[in-house]
């Protein structure tokens, strides 16, 4: 399968491995500042909702807004960065920053056609899940992490899960990777601020011998 770059490289194999170690670079820049910013304490308590209640408000949020901080554990290497998502129907726009601000990753599109940019080169992936999965080395099901960040399965897929207290998910099972909700925080579920939910505060997904862990700082609803 091809990918489309709209850089002035001509695509070839060096300029791939290229944006690969970019993109590693970014993600990781040293595991020394990784305890720095750890453990925020964030408001936990009860919405009053069942699972199925809070599933049917957060699929009726169409615009949300994500910010918070992903620390990846891959074998030998480590990385940690600070991330800010932005999710408006079935389109996202993701940008990651490593500490102090070093390096840049952003992604935006649909699960149909994702367009990635890392140290100045830009790359319009037509199959995004695959081609992501192989510019970071490891396999990433990007077209279901929305579901997961809300705390919900994707609807397309099979999934086991495990229910947790306030009617939350303790755990799922989806797509050959394991999510586990450690912790959970009041959100705001309009953008009045008004009806808070339910939301994951830290989520540990794992596959394989890869491991993320991402704290999330601040959820909210947005506009369109």
């Amino acid at each position: 399968m091809t990918v489309t770059s709209k850089s002035s490289t001509d695509g070839s194999v060096n300029d791939s491995r290229a944006m690969t170690r970019g993109v590693a670079r970014l993600l990781g820049a040293v595991a020394a500042a990784t305890l720095l910013a750890a453990c925020a304490t964030m408001p936990v308590g009860s919405d009053g909702l069942s699972y199925e209640q809070r599933r049917e408000r957060l699929e009726a949020v169409s615009a949300w807004d994500m910010r918070g901080r992903v620390a990846v554990s891959a074998g030998e290497r480590a990385y940690q960065a600070s991330f800010r998502w932005h999710q408006n129907a079935d389109a996202l726009d993701l940008a990651v920053r490593g500490p102090l601000g070093a390096g840049a990753l952003e992604v935006n599109g649909t699960p149909a056609s994702l367009t990635v940019t890392s140290r100045g080169d830009t790359r319009v992936l037509s199959d995004p899940e695959t081609q992501l999965s192989e510019l970071l080395g490891w396999w990433l099901p990007v077209g279901s992490l929305h579901a997961w960040l809300l705390g919900l399965p994707d609807p397309a897929f099979k999934a086991a899960t495990q229910p947790g207290p306030e009617g939350t998910l303790a755990s799922l099972e989806q797509r050959l990777w394991r999510v586990a909700y450690a912790s959970y925080q009041l959100a705001p579920a309009k953008a009045d601020a008004g009806s808070p939910l339910l939301v994951p505060h830290r989520i540990d997904l794992e596959h394989g011998d890869l491991r993320l862990r991402l704290t999330i700082d601040d959820w909210h609803a947005a506009a369109p």
